[in-house]
């Protein structure tokens, strides 16, 4: 008995130790998981052309695929096979981190990959590309395999990745705020110049964007929420506020404007703020009963 318990000793002294806790903060983490890496689909597979939808850019018979066709002078240019290959890795590694299974390794082999093929094609390099790759490997260095997944790895230190996320997402709005503070922008004569390339929903043109001042408006007021979610999002008393205003912009915008994923893509990546449930009183009483040796479920 003295040997048995010399040799499992180490082994339960090594396990890791995950409380209900750290699983409950990382559930929003999965939700982003799983909402990004079904967004990364759709846009680089053929999965819902059939729909016609308008934000959604023919992929045949995967994005990237090489056809012959010149798309910009690469500076680093592979092989068709080699492309083709890499399409088709960037397409499993994606359908692995979103059911989560190996999700850190799958999540960076997906985005390494779409790099990789993106890189032969300089004239596809557009914001909503890098979000997606971007916050694909960003969620899977966090604890978002943790939960609701195929193969859950354990709950490290979610408190650490939705921190992580909290201040990739606060970057993004600070950038756009600030690119925004020009007088062009301000006196809505770059909405004009959308207006007139019809970039706009027609109602949103007769109605909200119809007059310069209406567009100036309007301009002022994106620019302003988005230099306040910085610090809405990352101030613990305003995070729920600027959770919703930063939703509720993005639903704004998607409405009027539909730019490629960009919309759906942040509120994926929001989801990883949503306030999580507090497991740790479900964990002091599980502990607090196998301490007294009693049964821990009901």
């Amino acid at each position: 008995m003295a040997k048995a318990a010399l040799t499992t000793g180490p082994s339960d002294h090594n396990a890791p130790l995950v409380s209900s806790n750290d699983v409950a903060r990382a559930r929003p983490l999965a939700w982003s998981r799983i909402a990004m890496g079904t967004l990364f689909l759709l846009r680089t597979t053929p999965l819902v052309d059939w729909l016609g939808f308008p934000f959604f850019i023919p992929s045949h018979p995967l994005f990237g695929w090489p056809d012959g066709r010149w798309n910009g002078a690469s500076w680093w240019s592979f092989p068709p096979l080699l492309v083709a290959c890499l399409c088709v890795l960037r397409t499993l590694a994606a359908a692995f981190f979103l059911v989560g299974f190996h999700t850190r390794a799958a999540g960076l082999a997906a985005g390494i990959a779409g790099y990789l093929v993106l890189l032969q094609q300089p004239l596809g390099f557009v914001f909503t590309i890098h979000l997606l790759y971007q916050g694909t490997m960003l969620l899977a260095l966090t604890d978002a395999g943790s939960s609701l997944a195929l193969r859950p790895a354990p709950a490290t230190a979610p408190a650490s990745g939705v921190l992580l996320v909290r201040l990739f997402l606060a970057s993004i709005y600070a950038w756009a705020g600030i690119f925004k503070l020009r007088a062009d922008w301000l006196d809505g004569r770059a909405l004009g110049l959308f207006i007139t390339d019809g970039a706009f929903a027609s109602w949103a043109t007769r109605t909200m964007l119809s007059t310069p001042t209406e567009r100036a408006l309007c301009a002022i007021s994106v620019t302003v929420v988005e230099l306040a979610l910085p610090f809405l999002l990352l101030l613990p008393r305003a995070r729920v506020l600027g959770l919703v205003a930063a939703l509720g912009l993005h639903a704004i915008i998607e409405l009027v404007a539909r730019p490629d994923l960009l919309g759906w893509e942040m509120g994926a990546l929001l989801l990883a703020l949503w306030p999580a449930s507090d497991g740790s009183r479900q964990g002091e009483i599980t502990q607090g009963r196998a301490a007294a040796g009693q049964p821990t479920s009901p």
